[in-house]
């Protein structure tokens, strides 16, 4: 893989000084859907109103929406395949212009509502503004959807992303068109988390570290310390959206290859009926929640879940803590170089506020180029709007 990358980067420099359209390809495996849509489309895939306030003040242009599978590596180290969607203006007009967003979603269950699938992502938005935008599914979705999502994984998520990146450069040069070296990262929830991620692969990983500028972060209620969020959700005995803490389990015991015996982890009826419920991935986050019926962590998870000292459980918690980003308060392992802004909301009942909060001050005593802005009074769910709100206003103003 890192010779192929090495080759990858060769063939980019040569064709960004030729005109004939890319033919040989590395990371980009296929192309499968290109559609031409607009800004009421977006709307009704992400179940919006069309006729809003904020849809109306989009600027009425067509984009295209591209689906694509792309070669990257599983959490395995194994090649695999991966897809996304990649959002542009249908317009014949300079790509390198305003640069590239790197749209990393939220937490889905379903896979038909995947970027490669719904042909639609929040992120797409700023491409009605003239923004190239590139939507990863995460593997476990669209073309590896027969394997296990794997929920907060650091790295997986980080090379995801990564080659999604680099599939969408071929694709543009495939087309006979450059896109700007230069990346915005925005993501919300599971996204702000995966921003972060891709940042620290990217900034860490030597044969990344030149394939892109990042210019800046939006990261948007995400749990940065994974241990000190399940701490918070076991003492409280309570998340407004409970299906957030099996999928971690399932996520790092494939991410991480834990073997974990599930049977120590999951309460009945979640331990008999995991693989249908969430494994399938047929059903969204909020219908597994209603299938659980239970919002008490003691309800979903077996006893031995609890106790530290279990293996099995010490297990899990080890992989917590490596796939966090700060632990307790310090950054682990990484000092981010790009500019950062972490937004959260102060009432969040799915991802505990102190997250960004422990972020925000351990990136400020490292020295490192971040600001915070709160949300408040919201809980998560509604907060999200208001942070691609923010990111609008900030990008376009």
């Amino acid at each position: 893989m890192k010779k192929l990358f090495l080759y990858c980067v060769v063939i980019f420099t040569f064709y960004s000084c030729k005109k004939e359209p890319l033919e040989d390809f590395l990371f980009l495996e296929r192309i499968e859907k290109v559609e031409v849509i607009d800004k009421y489309t977006l709307a009704t895939r992400l179940k919006q109103n069309p006729n809003s306030t904020l849809y109306k003040a989009l600027p009425n242009k067509k984009i295209k929406a591209v689906s694509i599978v792309y070669n990257t590596v599983g959490p395995d180290g194994e090649p695999i395949l991966a897809s996304g969607a990649i959002f542009y203006p249908s317009a014949d007009i300079d790509y390198e212009r305003l640069g590239t967003i790197l749209g990393v979603h939220y937490t889905y269950g379903a896979n038909y509502e995947v970027p490669s699938q719904k042909m639609a992502v929040t992120e797409g938005l700023f491409s009605l503004f003239g923004y190239v935008v590139v939507a990863p599914d995460y593997i476990g979705y669209g073309a590896s959807k027969d394997k296990v999502h794997p929920y907060y994984d650091v790295v997986s998520t980080g090379q995801v992303s990564a080659d999604m990146l680099l599939a969408a450069k071929e694709y543009f040069a495939s087309i006979s068109r450059k896109v700007s070296h230069k990346v915005t990262v925005m993501g919300y929830s599971q996204g702000g988390q995966a921003s972060l991620s891709f940042l620290r692969f990217v900034e860490t990983e030597p044969l990344y570290q030149d394939a892109f500028v990042i210019d800046q972060v939006f990261a948007g209620g995400g749990a940065y310390d994974l241990i000190k969020s399940y701490d918070a959700f076991v003492k409280k005995d309570y998340s407004s959206q409970p299906v957030t803490i099996p999928l971690l389990v399932l996520g790092l015991n494939y991410g991480e290859n834990l073997n974990l015996d599930l049977k120590q982890m999951f309460a009945e009826p979640l331990y008999s009926n995991y693989n249908e419920w969430i494994i399938s991935k047929k059903y969204t986050t909020d219908e597994v929640t209603a299938m659980m019926k239970e919002t008490k962590l003691t309800k979903i998870m077996a006893p031995e879940a609890f106790d530290t000292t279990n293996p099995n459980t010490k297990k899990f918690r080890n992989a917590l803590r490596k796939n966090s980003l700060i632990v307790y308060g310090k950054i682990t392992n990484w000092t981010p170089k790009a500019k950062i802004t972490l937004l959260h909301a102060t009432d969040d009942t799915i991802v505990p506020y102190e997250n960004t909060d422990s972020a925000y001050k351990a990136f400020l005593a490292a020295g490192c180029n971040v600001t915070k802005h709160d949300i408040s009074n919201k809980d998560h769910k509604e907060a999200g709007q208001d942070f691609y709100t923010y990111v609008m206003l900030h990008l376009l103003i």
